[in-house]
């Protein structure tokens, strides 16, 4: 998550952090004791978002948050695991975990738990989905509290409204929230960055007041890191991409080094529908060792009945 993420969900989560467990755990009665370091020392660093150490009526324990613009590029089941087993080993307290997804495309796939059972061991376990497209926003901006308002952007708008209105009205209820001028720049700031995610930053940048302008590079510097994000991801997909490719015609010069081109040329066709790298790997590692061409075909027509 980029800083701009990662100050935005502190102001929510540290510096207000009793509404955001509220609204989170669906539970009036909590009272947050104190805000707990996050960072683990690992043979790779990782940090989890949020962590905060509460006052249930009946047990003080650990409420660990995490928020997610889109979906995990890691299973997200792993990494709550390895969070939860820090926390635990750490603070000695039962670990109650969420995943805040923001984009109202993300999270549709996150089971929500990680198990295992075998060798007489069973491990399981289950944390929170969120996902703020889910969750009613008129509800929230009726409540007017403050550092959930920069999240309703994202939330489920009133039924028909259209984007655009349901925009507005998001910035109308935090421009009159009751707080000092500082605060609600911050907010209307906050709720910039987080609705530039799915809505259009021309429509922001007319709907926020003027006074907000100087605050778009802001928001330009935070949706560069995205681009930047997604261009990384492109990297990675293309350089899948061109091993795919190299490995299929290695395969395929090896396979004309020994039998005649001509019928090499059969198999070009059910090589080119695999895309499977790890499947072609395997190909290209038997092209030297089969007896004949028909031997290679005979491993292509088992793949193709394995997929059917």
């Amino acid at each position: 998550m980029s800083q701009h993420y990662d100050n935005i969900t502190k102001f929510i989560t540290v510096d207000n952090p009793e509404p955001f467990a509220e609204l989170i755990l669906g539970y009036q009665n909590v009272t947050v004791l104190e805000n707990l370091a996050t960072e683990q020392i690992t043979l790779k660093a990782a940090e989890a978002d949020s962590a905060l150490k509460v006052q249930f009526p009946d047990e003080i324990a650990i409420i660990h948050n995490e928020f997610q613009t889109h979906d995990s590029q890691e299973p997200m089941p792993y990494r709550i695991a390895g969070y939860n087993g820090f926390f635990i080993r750490e603070h000695r307290l039962n670990v109650y975990s969420s995943v805040v997804y923001l984009h109202p495309q993300a999270g549709r796939n996150d089971p929500g738990f990680y198990e295992y059972v075998g060798h007489g061991c069973e491990y399981k376990l289950k944390y929170r989905v969120i996902r703020l497209i889910e969750i009613d926003g008129q509800s929230i901006l009726e409540a007017q509290i403050p550092s959930l308002l920069p999240l309703t952007p994202l939330m489920k708008p009133s039924q028909g409204m259209s984007s655009t209105r349901w925009l507005d009205r998001c910035i109308d209820a935090t421009s009159a929230a009751p707080v000092d001028t500082q605060t609600k720049d911050i907010l209307l700031t906050s709720l910039g960055v987080i609705g530039s995610l799915v809505h259009d930053l021309n429509m922001l940048r007319q709907l926020l007041s003027g006074s907000l302008i100087r605050d778009f590079p802001l928001i330009q510097e935070f949706l560069r890191e995205e681009r930047e994000r997604g261009i990384e991801r492109g990297i990675e997909r293309g350089i899948e991409r061109g091993q795919i490719i190299g490995v299929r015609n290695s395969t395929l010069e090896l396979l004309s080094q020994r039998f005649q081109k001509d019928d090499v040329q059969d198999v070009k066709q059910t090589l080119d529908d695999i895309e499977d790298l790890e499947l072609l790997m395997q190909l290209l590692k038997a092209a030297p060792k089969v007896e004949s061409l028909a031997e290679f075909k005979s491993l292509l027509n088992e793949q193709e009945n394995n997929d059917e």
